[in-house]
C-alpha cells in the first residue's frame, strides 16, 4: 500500500514529467513502477506534504533511501543531496558530450548525489544509451530535452506544490 493517494501520486508524476526527478530517466519503457520519495525521509521527520514528494526510479530511490547527505568524492566534505524540490537539475548536473550516457556532477550537491545514488554505474549508463538509441531518452547522447526546454527541471513557484483538485471545469 502506498503512502500517498492515487491524486497526490497522480500530480506528483506530472509534476516529475513522467521521468526521475534525480537521474530523469523516464518512466516510459519502464517494467517498474516508480515509487514516490519523500526527499527528506519520514524518519528524519519528514512529511507526505506534496512539497517534500519527488518521483523516483527504483534506482534512485533504493539508492538513497534514507540519506540527506553523503561525501562529495572531490573533497571529502559532505554535501547534500539534489533536492528536487529546493534545486534546479541543471545547476547540478549536465549529461556527458565525450561519454554518451553519463552525467556530469557540477557542484558538491551533484558529485554526492551521482556519488551515492550510483548514477554513472555502467548499467545504468548503457540503460540510457539503449533508451536514447529507441528515442525515449534523447538528451543522454545530445539529443534535444523537450522536457528541459519546457522548464521541467526548474522546481515549481511554491517549492514545487501540487494541486490534487481536479482541473477544468464542474
Amino acid at each position: 500500500m502506498s503512502v500517498v493517494s492515487d491524486a497526490v501520486r497522480a500530480a506528483v508524476v506530472a509534476r516529475a514529467g513522467d521521468r526521475c526527478e534525480y537521474c530523469r530517466l523516464p518512466t516510459r519503457g519502464q517494467v517498474a513502477t516508480f515509487p514516490v520519495d519523500h526527499v527528506r525521509p519520514r524518519t528524519a521527520g519528514g512529511t507526505d506534504d506534496p512539497n517534500n514528494l519527488a518521483l523516483a526510479c527504483p534506482r534512485c530511490n533504493g539508492h538513497k533511501w534514507a540519506a540527506t547527505d553523503a561525501t562529495d568524492p572531490d573533497t571529502g566534505a559532505v554535501a547534500p543531496l539534489f533536492n528536487p524540490r529546493a534545486d534546479v537539475w541543471a545547476d547540478h548536473f549536465a549529461w556527458s558530450a565525450a561519454a554518451p550516457g553519463q552525467l556530469v556532477a557540477r557542484t558538491p550537491i551533484g558529485r554526492a548525489t551521482v556519488a551515492r545514488l550510483r548514477m554513472n554505474d555502467p548499467t545504468v549508463v548503457a540503460l540510457r544509451v539503449l533508451l536514447a538509441d529507441i528515442g525515449l531518452f534523447p538528451e543522454v547522447t545530445g539529443g534535444e530535452d523537450v522536457e528541459a526546454r519546457r522548464g521541467a527541471d526548474r522546481p515549481a513557484a511554491g517549492g514545487g506544490a501540487v494541486s490534487t483538485s481536479p482541473s477544468g471545469p464542474p
